[in-house]
């Protein structure tokens, strides 16, 4: 998609995750980090996003588009919810690879979006059997969020949760499942914070010693 050039969150497009809900999370890396930078910075990039993730498609993102034009007011409350829901599904699902239980107003946010946007949810045939999907023709504003609600509480629900890592690099928040064959996937990719960490590692391995490295202090 050309509007998803040079964004920073076509990264999460280089570097998926393995859920839309993670590839969503993953959106945050920048707000998480020290310079505290939003990548979706409005409802119409959240649109694109969407889009260019193959969640909608683009006769519906001309008119989640038209609808933000229309009433600007509620497509920014909806850019807001749908941050708010990105940064308490992330707390929930980053505990869960720590081990730790998620906090009860994390999961109530949950469950309160869900139900907002259960409206926009059908019933499609598949094949073989009936699955959950979106209503391809819904126009207004919330039917943006509907995508990402039912991928997060679906994923929260399913033996694939298991699966889930956080990066091993302290400072990097990407999200992702492990679907290597011995659960063996550590990081978001080894060209960046795999090698960062090797490299890190090489370093404390080879001091002396007894050295104490310039600025640290014992």
């Amino acid at each position: 998609m050309q509007r998803t050039q040079g964004k920073p969150y076509a990264e999460t497009f280089r570097c998926p995750a393995g859920a839309l809900c993670l590839d969503f999370c993953n959106t945050g890396q920048g707000a998480r980090g020290a310079r505290g930078t939003e990548w979706i910075t409005e409802f119409n990039d959240l649109v694109d996003w969407l889009e260019a993730a193959e969640a909608i498609g683009k006769a519906q993102a001309t008119g989640l588009h038209r609808s933000a034009a229309a009433a600007p007011e509620s497509a920014s409350q909806v850019w807001a919810r749908s941050i708010s829901f990105r940064e308490g599904l992330f707390r929930v699902l980053a505990a869960r690879t720590r081990g730790h239980a998620a906090a009860r107003e994390d999961l109530a946010l949950i469950e309160v979006e869900n139900a907002r946007t259960l409206p926009f949810a059908r019933l499609s045939w598949m094949g073989e059997r009936y699955a959950w999907s979106e209503d391809a023709a819904a126009s207004t504003s919330e039917a943006a969020l509907r995508p990402i609600v039912r991928s997060g509480v679906e994923l929260l629900a399913s033996e694939k949760l298991a699966r889930l890592q956080r990066c091993g690099n302290s400072t990097c928040y990407w999200l992702f499942l492990d679907e290597t064959r011995n659960h063996s996937r550590r990081w978001c990719e080894m060209a960046s914070c795999g090698n960062l960490l090797k490299v890190r590692r090489f370093r404390e391995k080879s001091r002396p010693v007894g050295s104490n490295p310039a600025g640290r202090v014992k």
